[in-house]
């Protein structure tokens, strides 16, 4: 059996002849077809192979600026400030994005590619019986739980589309919109037609990466909490955290580390998208830390993490100092940022000892999270297998504490959640920092929490359109200025600002949101033209 690492597997429409000619009307000699393919169940696995690929681009090269999961969604928030516009990022932040732009483009295309693969495989299988029954099963789950991935990055960026269930063909070339609610409910249908089928772990290694029971249930979990769903969505996380599967890694910041994959992988790791050096580099470091400044956190991402002792830095309590303004905050936030004078020991860069001027960025920050800081400037583009997680055990936790919350209250369960996280930093706990909480007050605490948490994984996006705050998050982008932070000048020691190191703030990005039009994307302009049955986003020409 095949590891679903590197396929790419190409369906092949069939061809219909109607001649006379006994010659002509025979099937062509290596004819691939869904329905004459589907004999055995490696055959079986290739096929759903192919629709596993359309959640990222593996081992396709020149495609990571197309690739849009995970963390490059950060770039489209208030947490990071996309430096290099030729990027295709920059312009959402800016409220610039039109129907025309690529990344429109390319997200609706390659996840119809998907939910086509999808409903190719789904109808084939359909005719073939003769294969083992729980291989079959199995099969058909994780192509209904991929379909169900699919669907939810559609309504999430452009609201109400298509929703296609079987192969397209002239007959339903040109779809309507279908509303949100009964995509949404179709999603659910095929997770809960999945989840009984679906193992809850692999036995044997070339099955890495395929979808598992907790990864469908932690998908429902997800759909549910951005629907509003908060009852059924704690009750979906809780069965993820039932299943005795799952657990949190102990080392937050080695979690996105290469050298830890295995292990992570039998802990934490829910769903993951898998990439090897050799032949299919994921290119992180690269993207993240290197050269290019494309990636820059926000003095707005820096000031999210709270004080080491469980207050946030507006607490009169907290200690707070903005002299020194990085000392004793939430180890998540070291582990997640480089910031002005940070430590630094990147092996590609050896001469460097502390994170100066020179490698600032254009806000003060670059990401420290996913970052091998081991890796030789020789690997940086071609020795990079960093698997990219999509679903890990610390968002059920979230995911768990939020729905819950909404759903009862701020109950003991609801602070465990948070505990846990912190706990595993080695953080003053939140029931230990801030006892009893009303349910508002606990919305913001687990709002942020996600914010810190997550940070960069590219669920930022999703948390601001469905808790409606994109006119409150989505201003200018501040950074420091780093003229004032020069070169191997930082007062290490807490002794706080000099003369030649202190924090100014600057605008890096100016940004606008539009409420009426920034909650979704446009459809693909391409899509209007060739349907005139699609209708428009608002806002959107």
């Amino acid at each position: 059996m095949n590891s679903i690492k590197n396929i790419l597997m190409l369906f092949t429409g069939l061809l219909l002849f109607s001649c006379s000619d006994e010659f002509l009307e025979r099937e062509p000699l290596g004819f691939v077809a869904p329905e004459t393919f589907l004999n055995n169940e490696e055959e079986l696995n290739m096929m759903v192979n192919g629709i596993y690929n359309q959640v990222d681009f593996m081992g396709v090269a020149n495609t990571h600026f197309k690739n849009m999961n995970p963390y490059y969604n950060e770039a489209l928030t208030d947490l990071v400030y996309g430096a290099q516009p030729w990027q295709g990022w920059t312009e959402f932040a800016r409220g610039q994005g039109n129907s025309e732009s690529n990344r429109v483009e390319w997200k609706w295309d390659r996840n119809y590619q998907g939910i086509a693969r999808a409903n190719s495989f789904l109808l084939a299988i359909e005719e073939k019986t003769e294969l083992d029954p729980d291989i079959r099963k199995r099969g058909i789950a994780e192509a209904k739980f991929l379909r169900a991935w699919f669907y939810l990055d559609l309504i999430s960026f452009y609201g109400d589309v298509p929703l296609l269930l079987v192969p397209g063909d002239l007959e339903n070339s040109t779809p309507e919109r279908t509303p949100v609610d009964q995509v949404r409910t179709q999603m659910l249908k095929d997770l809960d037609e999945a989840i009984p089928d679906l193992p809850k772990t692999y036995p044997n290694a070339e099955d890495a990466g395929r979808v598992t029971q907790g990864a469908a249930l932690a998908l429902k979990s997800r759909i549910l909490l951005y629907g509003g769903e908060w009852a059924g969505a704690a009750a979906a996380a809780k069965e993820v955290m039932d299943l005795g599967v799952y657990s949190l890694f102990p080392d937050y910041n080695g979690l996105f580390l290469e050298k830890n994959e295995a292990q992570a992988s039998n802990t934490e790791v829910i769903f993951q998208v898998y990439y090897t050096a050799t032949t299919s580099p994921s290119a992180q470091n690269m993207m993240l830390m290197n050269w290019w400044p494309s990636f820059c956190p926000t003095l707005k991402a820096a000031n999210s993490y709270y004080m080491a002792n469980g207050l946030p830095i507006t607490n009169p309590e907290s200690g707070y100092d903005p002299e020194n303004p990085f000392i004793n905050r939430d180890p998540r936030f070291a582990m997640s940022i480089y910031y002005p004078g940070g430590p630094f020991k990147y092996a590609a860069m050896p001469n460097l000892k502390v994170f100066d001027f020179y490698m600032l960025g254009q806000t003060g920050f670059k990401c420290r999270k996913f970052v091998d800081e081991e890796l030789e400037q020789s690997n940086l583009q071609r020795g990079q297998g960093e698997n990219k997680i999509f679903m890990r055990y610390g968002e059920i936790l979230l995911n768990y504490a939020e729905a819950q919350n909404e759903a009862v209250g701020p109950d003991a369960t609801v602070y465990d959640a948070i505990d846990q996280l912190r706990n595993r930093v080695g953080m003053t706990t939140l029931s230990e920092a801030m006892p009893g909480l009303s349910k508002d007050e606990m919305r913001e605490v687990i709002r942020n929490e996600r914010l810190v948490e997550l940070a960069f994984e590219g669920l930022r996006i999703f948390d601001i359109r469905r808790w409606k705050i994109g006119e409150e998050v989505m201003d200018d982008a501040i950074g420091l200025d780093n003229r004032f932070l020069k070169q191997n000048k930082y007062p290490g020691d807490g002794n706080g600002i000099t003369a030649t190191w202190y924090y100014v703030e600057k605008i890096s990005d100016t940004r606008a949101f539009v409420p009426t039009r920034d909650y979704l994307w446009p459809i693909p302009q391409k899509e209007i033209n060739a349907n005139p049955n699609m209708t428009q986003n608002p806002g959107y020409n």
